[in-house]
């Protein structure tokens, strides 16, 4: 299985969201990202990722959580932090498809 910085640099688009930890937003979030994985399939990675030890805070610059960054082939294409709804997110997706 591919780690996150080699999932993030694919040619198919990688939606990841930052949590820290078991927070309160862990249900809604789950449930956005199982809905987004429904919708999109295969034309889009969605991925979580569990910043409990604070290591990916410096790397990708995360401020607040849950953070929602979505990246192709490497590149950041955009970045939003906070509750988000499905429409939110999928016009994030929609600019990278």
């Amino acid at each position: 299985m591919k780690n996150l910085s080699e999932r993030i640099k694919e040619k198919l688009p990688t939606l990841v969201v930052f949590q820290h930890g078991a927070s309160r937003d862990d249900e809604e979030v789950k449930t956005l990202v199982a809905e987004l994985k429904g919708k999109y399939g295969e034309r889009v990675d969605i991925v979580s990722a569990d910043d409990s030890n604070g290591e990916l805070k410096m790397r990708y610059r995360l401020e607040e959580y849950p953070t929602w960054i979505l990246f192709k082939e490497g590149q950041e294409l955009m970045r939003e932090s906070g509750h988000k709804t499905v429409s939110e997110l999928d016009e994030m997706i929609q600019r990278a498809l």
